[in-house]
């Protein structure tokens, strides 16, 4: 079984297109959370992850667009992109988005937005990837929310401390018998690791790797769409950057 990854799309269509014909023929596609926030097509990005029949879970960006988070916990920036999200979204994208549970479990596998037990922690470095390490229960867990390509990974039965893998540039991960992995396929439409491509995941079950992507895709169209709908300039921006 192939799965086709993706997360943190934060309603950038030209990245989504963009990815989406990168991962190619896959058997089903995974939703990492966070639809919405950001960028200028809130509806059309949701409208696309429900045609692919997604297995999706809800980012913090969804959550906030629903009226569910207190929007003092975002930046003025994040903010602004959230409270012009709300008026945009249409009524079935905004049911679409109050589906959506907090975590999954996909064959043998977890995903969750950022972490455990707290899906809005942040993992940054091995020591916040600890915590998860010892919440989950499957050998491997999908995350995103940081944007950042990368993996962590411990040694069973040694009680090891999580080491940690860039995949700024994209290449794979071997998910092997002898340890536990926790893997951030990098973010769709929001790359933050000094990469400006738009990143995504295939995981191949029977071969059991993880193969990270990154794309091109119309950035200057993206950056357009956020400053005519009257959204930061930030927000464009920072695209060119992968920041």
């Amino acid at each position: 079984m192939k799965y086709g990854l993706i997360s943190d799309i934060h309603a950038n269509w030209e990245a989504l297109e963009a990815v989406l014909e990168a991962l190619g023929e896959v058997d089903a596609y995974l939703c990492l959370g966070d639809v919405v926030g950001y960028g200028a097509n809130p509806n059309e990005c949701c409208e696309r992850v429900r045609e692919l029949g997604c297995t999706t879970i809800i980012g913090n960006h969804d959550e906030a667009a629903l009226g569910r988070m207190d929007l003092n916990w975002f930046n003025p920036y994040a903010r602004a992109a959230v409270e012009w999200t709300m008026a945009a979204l249409t009524p079935e994208n905004r049911k679409f988005l109050e589906s959506l549970p907090a975590t999954a479990e996909v064959d043998d596998f977890l995903l969750v937005h950022g972490a455990l037990p707290d899906p809005w922690m942040y993992i940054t470095s091995p020591l916040e990837a600890l915590l998860t390490f010892q919440n989950m229960e499957p050998d491997l867990c999908f995350i995103g929310h940081t944007h950042v390509a990368e993996y962590y990974y411990v040694e069973k039965n040694q009680g090891s401390f999580p080491s940690q893998v860039s995949l700024r540039r994209g290449g794979t991960v071997q998910v092997t018998p002898e340890r536990r992995f926790i893997v951030n396929c990098g973010g769709v439409g929001q790359p933050r690791d000094g990469n400006p491509q738009a990143a995504a995941g295939i995981y191949d079950t029977e071969t059991r790797e993880v193969e990270v992507l990154r794309v091109d895709y119309d950035l200057p169209t993206a950056q357009r769409k956020i400053r005519a709908a009257g959204l930061p300039s930030i927000l464009a921006d920072r695209l060119a950057f992968g920041r």
